[in-house]
Formats: structure tokens, sequence, C-alpha cells
């Protein structure tokens, strides 16, 4: 919240962030409550709806019963609201319950924010790579509708979907730090890649282990992150000096 005060309104072209998620993961994600919590994430997405460029666009990660109650309270706040998937199959369930295989990311938008769509298109399925040329139905794809001549595959893959997948991080992969809900970098990357372009401002106000910044360096774009607890601080300075 200090951090999102310290900017201008309108000056912040992408924020990607990882919250705390109420669940009591540690001392620093203790809320009396989901209606707390509620409260208490909308009162910094108040900030990020005033910080975001018109261009802009901000990431919020969650779990979806978490994020589904954030959602109605604050996406009015935004522009639009796309509701986005993090899949992975690689997490063991060590409980009696379902195995949780994806997290949720809300995709707040301005009035004018466009998706980079070519910087993170997906490799084709085998079904259109091995047909790749055909007639195509520009209103439904059993063909009804106004037909095309000829559609071909992009060379740069498939249009993004709202479902991305990848793993989580494990032990023994060199991103891996000591926080206990760090994200991905490939994941974080593709909404950086998706609704940034080099030299653009990225702002994470729950910096955490640091990902958010050490992807936006690594991409071109100017950065601004901070956290809470000064230990993940510290993490996500040495992670930075490291890829330096």
């Amino acid at each position: 919240m200090e951090l999102l005060g310290t900017l201008e309104d309108a000056s912040v072209d992408l924020v990607v962030t990882d919250p705390p998620y109420a669940i009591a993961k540690a001392e620093w994600d203790e809320f009396e409550s989901l209606e707390a919590y509620v409260e208490w994430c909308d009162g910094w997405l108040a900030e990020v709806a005033r910080v975001l460029a018109p261009h802009g666009s901000a990431y919020v990660c969650g779990f979806s019963e978490i994020l589904a109650d954030v959602k109605v309270r604050s996406a009015k706040r935004f522009s639009s609201c796309r509701w986005l998937v993090w899949y992975y199959k690689n997490k063991a369930n060590l409980g009696s319950d379902w195995g949780r295989s994806h997290e949720s990311i809300l995709h707040l938008r301005g009035d004018d924010a466009k998706l980079d769509v070519d910087a993170v298109r997906i490799p084709y399925n085998g079904h259109t790579t091995k047909y790749p040329a055909r007639i195509q139905a520009v209103t439904s794809q059993y063909g009804r509708g106004v037909r095309r001549d000829k559609w071909e595959p992009n060379p740069l893959g498939a249009k993004p979907r709202d479902v991305i997948e990848v793993p989580v991080i494990c032990n023994g992969m060199t991103e891996k730090t000591p926080h206990a809900t760090q994200k991905p970098e490939a994941l974080i990357e593709r909404l950086i890649l998706a609704s940034s372009a080099a030299g653009q401002l990225v702002v994470d106000p729950f910096a955490g282990s640091g990902t958010t910044a050490v992807v936006a360096n690594r991409l071109g774009r100017r950065w601004l992150a901070g956290d809470a607890d000064a230990k993940y601080v510290g993490l996500a300075r040495e992670r930075l000096t490291a890829k330096a």
C-alpha cells in the first residue's frame, strides 16, 4: 500500500502481483476473516486502479475460492476483467481432498488495454500441424457462416488461451527460493510479455521472492517492487544481484 501511494495517477503500465492469499501460509498471510481480506484487497486495488494508465493492466494471483469474492468487490474499479487459470500437473496431493492443480489470475484492464497476442503465442496441437491448411469459417469452427478461402497456421504459433500450463517450482530447480508461495518465472514472463513493452513500468507491491522484478528486468522493462517483509526484500535483492 505504501509503495502504491508514492506513485502518480496513471503512471504505471502494468501491475503483476501475488498478494497474501488469506490461507495462513505464513505470518504475513493471516486475516481474521475472508471479509476482512476482501476489504483489505479492495483498498490496495483502488490504488492500483488510480496509478494504472488507461492502456495498463493488472494481474492478481490467488486461489479461485478467494479471488471470486475479490472480483465481485473490486473488478468494478476497472474497465474489464478476465479470469485466467494457471494449471500445473506436478504438485503432489498430500491431503484427503481434491488435489489442487490450478490457481487463478485476475486480469484487470484499463479502458485502452491491449494484449500483445504475438508475444505469447503457443504451439499448435498435433491435428493443426498435421493438417495445417484448410477452409475456415469466420463465425464457426464447424463450417457455418461466411467462409474464408483458406486458413493457414501463424508461423509464431496459436493464439494464447486463458489456461496457462506452467509447472510449479520444485526442489532442485535453480530458481527456487525459501519463499512459501514463489511463482515460476515462466508464468510471470507470459503476463509481462502479454501486457507491456520494453521500457514500460512494471510494478509489484507484494514482491515476495522478487520474481516479477527479476523477469521484468530480464525483459527490458522498468520495474518497481516492494514488500512489507524485510527478509524477502533482501531475498529479492540477492536474486537481482545474481542475475546482473
